[in-house]
């Protein structure tokens, strides 16, 4: 199936793509500083060849984040355990690169980002083993990182929203992509819920990606959207720090979206209690209850019935 052209345009606006001084400074470098060790060669090296694969040994200085990148959540501890595993295991698999479309010489990442930003910002080593892919386009490249992670289980809920925000400004249709991911397209809804976020909580959710799944994070946006930022960062913040249960979350919001009505209406304004009952009178409503005496009871229904005859609405024919 042909995929839509790239829209690079809608990349720039949700800030997938961030304009900087180098033509080839990934969307990562520009907001972290990440700059590879400068005594590296400048071109890829060749290794053994291997039927059908393209593998090479790529300077990390030379291979840029994929704008589409399926993964989001790059926390320090995650990229630290990442060069402790190099240093210590050395390489196992290669990473997947593509040729950069635009620039000869440089490559974008398909799946292995984690070990460049981990030889970048360790100074650990200056070339990775990777298999190129100079057939794949850049959204081929982002779903093949994807399904990979996907197999792997790192992907956390936010990487999905933002990895389907990313594909939708660039052209392809939140079913498709539904389609694509083997998700429900109201799935779908829970993960666009992330981006009616305030930037504050989205803050939060990046810094503790696995307390705030998708069903977190669209209680919190329709929680936002009627008691605004504020109330909600506090609930967000509460929810953290107590380890309260999903579930308690998404109750605190039900009340808010929901609330009760106020209990001080519901108080009787007059309550008379009896021997053998009691009487209530809340505004324009009236509740009695009486137990009558077997020789009095004839008399009190004749009373009774009179003043309904009086004061009570006969429903219609």
């Amino acid at each position: 199936m042909t995929r839509p052209p790239l829209k690079v345009s809608g990349l720039v606006r949700m800030g997938a793509i961030v304009p900087s001084d180098s033509p080839h400074a990934s969307p990562d470098e520009n907001a972290n500083g990440l700059r590879a060790p400068e005594a590296i060669s400048s071109a890829s090296t060749s290794v053994a060849v291997v039927p059908g694969r393209d593998l090479r040994q790529i300077p990390v200085a030379l291979i840029d984040a994929n704008p589409l990148a399926p993964r989001e959540v790059y926390t320090v501890q995650m990229v630290s355990a990442m060069a402790a595993a190099l240093r210590e295991q050395g390489q196992h698999d290669p990473i997947h690169v593509i040729p950069d479309p635009v620039t000869p010489g440089r490559y974008v990442i398909c799946d292995g980002w984690t070990r460049v930003r981990a030889c970048v910002e360790h100074n650990l080593r200056t070339a990775l083993l990777a298999e190129v892919h100079a057939r794949m386009t850049m959204q081929e490249a982002a779903w093949f990182g994807y399904h990979q992670n996907e197999a792997r289980s790192q992907h956390c809920d936010l990487d999905r929203a933002f990895f389907y925000e990313k594909l939708i400004a660039a052209g392809e249709s939140a079913s498709e992509i539904a389609r694509r991911a083997k998700i429900s397209e109201s799935l779908m809804t829970f993960y666009r819920a992330y981006g009616k976020l305030p930037p504050e909580i989205l803050e939060v959710i990046r810094q503790n990606p696995q307390r705030f799944g998708a069903l977190v994070g669209y209680s919190l946006a329709r929680m936002a959207g009627v008691a605004g930022a504020r109330r909600t960062l506090m609930l967000a913040n509460r929810y953290l720090a107590e380890e309260q249960p999903v579930r308690w979350l998404t109750n605190q919001v039900q009340e808010v979206l929901n609330p009760a009505q106020d209990k001080a209406a519901q108080v009787p304004s007059k309550q008379v209690r009896y021997v053998n009952g009691y009487y209530k009178q809340s505004d324009g409503a009236f509740e009695l209850r009486i137990k009558m005496a077997a020789d009095r009871k004839d008399a009190f229904a004749v009373a009774l019935e009179h003043l309904l005859d009086e004061f009570a609405e006969q429903p219609p024919a």
